[in-house]
This record gives C-alpha cells, structure tokens and sequence, in this order.
C-alpha cells in the first residue's frame, strides 16, 4: 500500500515566503529560515511525498519568491542524490543543514561540451580533491555539496563534502541582479579529502540518468510558478473597464497565461507518473525544460509593460519578478546548452 501525502498548507506556504521575498532578493536576509520553516512542519520530505508534491510546493513558492523555491530546488537535489546512499538526509529533510547542488558540470560532460574540472586522486581511504567549482548556490557554513569529478585513473565520480571541509575555501559572494540571498558563490577546492563513504557513485552517466528527471522537472517547476503568477497579474492589468490602452496588450497576455498552462500540464503530468519517467525521453525533458523558462522570461516580460512605471521601480515586486525571470535562461543547464542538447536529439 502506498503512503499519502498529508495535506499541504499552500497558502500558508506561501503567506510566509510572500513576506520574505524582497529581503531575500536583496540579500538582507538568506534562504537558510525558510528551508529551517519547511523542515519544522515536514515539508520538505513529508511521507508519500513523490515527485508531485515536490513540484507542487516548488512551483507555489515560485509564485511568491523565487529565491526560496530556487533554494529549496537545490536542497531536494542533494536529497535526491542521498537516496541511494549513506549521508545526512535525516538533516537535510528536517531543514537543519543546507543542501548544496553542485551537479552542473555533470550535465555538461556527460552530454560532451566540457569535462568536470574538479580532479580526483585516489587514496587509502577514498579521494583528494582539487579544482574549481565555478557556481554553486546554498553555500552555506556546513552545507552539504554533492559535485561531480573527474578521477586521475580514468572515469568519473560523483561525491559529497561539506562547505566547511579544510581546504575548501567559497568565495565572496557577488552582488547579483536578483537572488542575492541564495549564497551563490564559487569554491576552490584544495587537498579536500573525501572519506569512501561519500563517494556516492563511480557511474557518472548513470548517475545522472537516474536524478536528470527530478533535476529538470523541478527546475521546470520554479520557472512555471513565477510564469503562472506574472501572466495572473498582468491580466488584471490588461483587461476589464479599467485597463485603458493595455487593452492592446490583452491578446499577448491570454496567449501567454494559455501557453504557461499547456506547460503547466505538461510538467504536473510528467510529475505526477513518475512510473512513466523511463519513457519519458531527455529531448522531452530538455524541451519542457526550455519552455518553461521561456514562458516565464515572456510573463514577466509582459507584467512589467502592462505595468509600466511600477516595473521600473527597483524594489516593487513587479521589478523583482522581471529581474529573476532574467536568471532563468542562464540558470544551468543554460538556454544555450538546452538548445545545444535538443538538436543533437533530432
């Protein structure tokens, strides 16, 4: 028998992450309280929570917050990457500890634009590290990072360290255009020695054959929910007896809230039958993965111009939404390498 399940306080969910989301964006506080809050209420890995509900609760705090549905993205990564092994998921689960998704580089070797940069050499009792992690989010004091490497005997791995490990040194994080309080930020990892117990996996096409679904859908989530919570808001702007001249934009918003639902459904079906993922090919997961971020660039694109002057306003929501669907295209896998990925599938 299969366990539910239980019901999910969305609006509550999204009530508090509504109240943080311009701080974060800001960078006055960080994403660390709200994946603390949803690991108090056993929300981030409540039983019976499948993919489905991952996606669900991903993309109704997108709609809120971007920088917390961005976060938490990653914190289920690492969870998902723990699944099959030994590690601090009961941490991770609760909220107490951070998860870090520093997997990138794995997508981009495995499909044959550039090898994992980070090298490893073997020891008596497992890997030394050392190279670059180029981007990474949630690096926090004591987070768990899962990142690929690339062995000195040939092959790859995929391990896990903590942000906090001697010879690991993150760098100061940049001021960004949106999502300053993700702790994005690179690493230089030096001498790090990795124990046999958190290799997680000397099978890197395999590996990410088995998380690449989670991995996508879930990104696909966040996008969805900003795009769903844009176009909702653009409507109320552009139609009715109060909308003047934005009546004109009215047409470009019903076409874009009709194609934010198509992909919408899309997703949500993917998600809600992980049974049929094995059939579920890359080049669909790719391409729902693209329109979800194009949708959400075009919603946020079209609130602002039916917004005008209060889109401009660098700390209005409106703004802030046009600032994080700004992100999406460049968010790894990156538009461009999407785009790469999907004519090689043809």
């Amino acid at each position: 028998m299969s366990v539910q399940a239980p019901p999910v306080p969305f609006e509550e969910v999204a009530s508090w992450f509504s109240d943080r989301a311009g701080p974060l964006d800001r960078g006055e506080c960080d994403v660390r309280d709200g994946i603390r809050w949803l690991g108090e209420r056993d929300l981030i890995a409540p039983p019976g929570g499948g993919l489905g509900y991952r996606v669900r609760l991903v993309e109704r705090i997108a709609g809120e917050c971007l920088s917390s549905a961005f976060s938490l993205w990653a914190h289920l990564m690492v969870i998902e990457y723990l699944n099959d092994g030994d590690g601090p998921r009961d941490e991770l689960r609760a909220g107490r500890v951070v998860g870090a998704t520093a997997m990138a580089p794995a997508l981009r070797d495995v499909a044959g634009l550039e090898p994992v940069p980070v090298l490893a050499t073997r020891t008596p009792t497992g890997l030394r590290l050392s190279g670059p992690i180029r981007w990474a989010s949630n690096l926090f004091p004591d987070a768990v990072v899962v990142l690929p490497v690339r062995l000195d005997t040939g092959g790859r791995a995929v391990v896990r360290i903590r942000a906090s490990d001697p010879g690991t040194t993150v760098a100061r994080r940049p001021e960004l255009l949106a999502l300053n309080g993700t702790a994005s930020s690179s690493v230089r990892l030096e001498d790090v020695s990795v124990p046999a117990d958190a290799v997680l996996s000397e099978d890197l096409p395999g590996f990410v054959g088995r998380v690449r679904p989670a991995f996508l859908l879930i990104q696909s989530a966040f996008c969805v929910g900003l795009a769903l919570r844009s176009v909702r808001e653009a409507a109320e702007h552009a139609t009715g007896p109060n909308a003047g001249p934005n009546a004109e934009l009215a047409e470009d918003v019903r076409a874009a809230a009709r194609r934010a639902d198509e992909v919408c459904r899309r997703l949500h079906d993917a998600a809600e039958a992980p049974v049929s993922l094995g059939s579920l090919g890359t080049a669909d997961l790719l391409r729902l993965r693209l329109d979800a971020a194009s949708v959400a660039t075009t919603a946020t694109r079209l609130e602002a111009t039916v917004r005008g002057g209060a889109g401009y306003l660098a700390r209005s929501e409106v703004g802030r939404r046009l600032r994080e669907g700004a992100f999406l295209p460049i968010q790894a896998p990156t538009e461009g390498q999407l785009r790469w990925e999907l004519s090689r599938c043809a």
